[in-house]
């Protein structure tokens, strides 16, 4: 029973883990796009964007051990 209640808990908070992750990724990406004009600063915002994906993919991972 011990096991299961683990299971669970564990699927829950990795659920939980990954929503908030995915809201601090929108947050961030808003943020950075205001008043964004020149060109320079667009590959910087998709460069940006992409290494926060990578990141939260990372902690995605983490979360699941």
């Amino acid at each position: 029973m011990n096991h299961i209640i683990n299971m669970v808990i564990r699927r829950v908070m990795s659920i939980a883990i990954n929503k908030i992750i995915n809201a601090g990724v929108v947050q961030v990406t808003k943020r950075k796009n205001r008043g964004n004009t020149h060109p320079d600063q667009h590959a910087n915002l998709q460069q940006d964007k992409q290494r926060m994906r990578q990141t939260a993919r990372m902690s995605r991972c983490v979360t699941k051990l």
